[in-house]
């Protein structure tokens, strides 16, 4: 990346980037009288927690007795009859382009267990990945008797996985080039056009999947009304790392500092979205191992951290609203959806109607613009098991097969849901953004009935020094790396 200094901006793949740097204050605040510096007004925007989504991830009654197959059936029966529509439109098409020696209209067969064999036909279920080196609970039992246990993989798929493709009836073992042509996961509902081979195995020739959903249009804004929500994720409040780049965030956000411009600049953000890991990471240390009375040890939670962050968000619910997303290092439930983190522990940011501690994932709607947003614990999931290290493909790929989790249950821990999967993406949204990824990453994704949505990748802000603004007005991104004198 080309060297940035202070607000120097410049144009990367269609982006505005700016770098701002301690010593760029630090003469701002010279050039600037200190009556001057003062918390500007900072733009509204209309908010809507969509409670169509938003109650579906509120988990109110817990239960673990129901099993996890009830989870797949529902995803199926509800994914069902929109696959059917896609892989209509897709094949039917695909049908009265065939040879006068195949003049039939292409079957689509309603069970697995129906498929005959050398009869060309579709068919709809859900996928199945059996792979060897796939972590079960039975090796992390096995572990504990090992001198050394063997260094967990990066990715667990190998060449000689098999894919399955089940429903109510039974499964079928999927063959064919065109697999290897697809990132495909285990939950993934798709439809499959194909023939059963000598072997039993279905020979696959084309792939269809649910495709974008419909999407709300968002409302036309005025060419000058220019408002940005403000994208965090991963603060990792406490670690070592210097404190004066969160701080410069802070104060850059709430318009405490900068240039005149700069604040004029800042008071058009009109909310931030906090999303997951504002805590730092738990590490295991040795005697973290030795056994706890009473079956508990106070040295494996901190309460400074959770006061430092309620500071931290005390200071910015001050001036601005805050949206407040758990992530796999917050103090909540781990498996997903993960619940708002509770009152208890940020008493001064709870003080604040500007403040919201909501779910992960997390939809809301400003000015007419859906958010729908991970931290990212489902992209990662997926990055396990796809031989592909395009994490903008995976999240690509989510919204084509209309899912958020689809590994869950399978390789990534949710709640096992009776009558209803939340993960299911009902509507496309005009930005989904996935957090606490390795690099910041961005593309457009287009659909036939003119749905677009910005698909963003967050850094850590610990580990980079990034925000992203998002533009209500068209979508783009303007990311600003936050750097220290060093």
């Amino acid at each position: 990346m080309e060297s940035m200094h202070d607000l120097e901006t410049l144009t990367l793949d269609n982006l505005s980037v700016s770098e701002i740097r301690a010593d760029h204050f630090l003469s701002s605040v010279d050039s600037v009288s200190i009556d001057s510096i003062s918390t500007s007004h900072h733009a509204d925007v209309s908010y809507n927690d969509m409670p169509e989504f938003r109650d579906k991830l509120i988990i109110r009654e817990k239960s673990f007795r129901q099993q996890f197959a009830n989870l797949y059936f529902v995803r199926l029966v509800e994914m069902r009859p929109v696959v059917l529509m896609a892989a209509q439109k897709r094949w039917n098409v695909t049908s009265q382009e065939r040879t006068t020696d195949e003049p039939h209209a292409i079957k689509h067969v309603d069970r697995i267990l129906d498929v005959k064999s050398g009869e060309t036909c579709y068919v709809i279920g859900t996928v199945y990945m059996d792979m060897q080196f796939k972590p079960n609970i039975l090796d992390d039992v096995t572990k504990e008797h090992w001198d050394i246990a063997p260094s967990p993989r990066s990715k667990y798929c190998s060449d000689d996985d098999k894919v399955f493709l089940e429903d109510e009836s039974g499964r079928i073992i999927l063959t064919g080039e065109k697999l290897k042509q697809e990132i495909i996961v285990t939950g993934v509902i798709m439809a499959v056009l194909g023939k059963e081979n000598a072997e039993g195995e279905f020979e696959v020739y084309d792939v269809c999947f649910a495709g974008l959903p419909n999407q709300a249009k968002s409302i036309q804004k005025s060419i000058d009304d220019d408002k940005y929500i403000a994208l965090i994720c991963g603060l990792k409040v406490g670690e070592n790392a210097s404190a004066l780049p969160l701080q410069m965030m802070i104060e850059y956000l709430t318009g405490e500092i900068g240039s005149l411009s700069e604040q004029n600049f800042s008071s058009k953000i009109a909310r931030i979205i906090i999303a997951g890991n504002s805590l730092p990471e738990v590490k295991i240390m040795d005697d973290d191992r030795k056994q706890k009375k009473y079956g508990y040890d106070g040295s494996m939670y901190n309460a400074e951290l959770c006061l430092e962050l309620d500071d931290i968000i005390d200071e910015l619910c001050s001036t601005v609203p805050v949206d407040l997303m758990p992530g796999n290092n917050d103090p909540t439930n781990s498996s997903l959806p993960q619940q708002p983190i509770i009152p208890n522990l940020l008493p001064k940011a709870n003080q604040h109607s500007t403040f919201h501690s909501v779910t992960n994932p997390y939809w809301c709607e400003l000015d007419g613009v859906v958010f729908l947003g991970t931290s990212g614990q489902t992209i990662d999931d997926i990055y396990k098991y796809v031989s592909s290290e395009d994490r903008l493909k995976f999240a690509e790929r989510t919204l084509h097969w209309r899912h958020i989790a689809p590994t869950a249950p399978d390789t990534l821990w949710c709640y096992p849901f009776q009558d209803v999967d939340p993960f299911i993406m009902s509507q496309a949204p005009h930005i989904y953004f996935i957090s606490n990824q390795k690099e910041f990453a961005t593309s457009t994704i287009e659909g036939p009935d003119k749905q677009r949505t910005r698909i963003i990748l967050l850094p850590s802000f610990a580990e980079t020094g990034v925000v992203v603004l998002v533009n209500l007005k068209n979508l783009k991104c303007h990311p600003i790396f936050f750097s220290s004198l060093n």
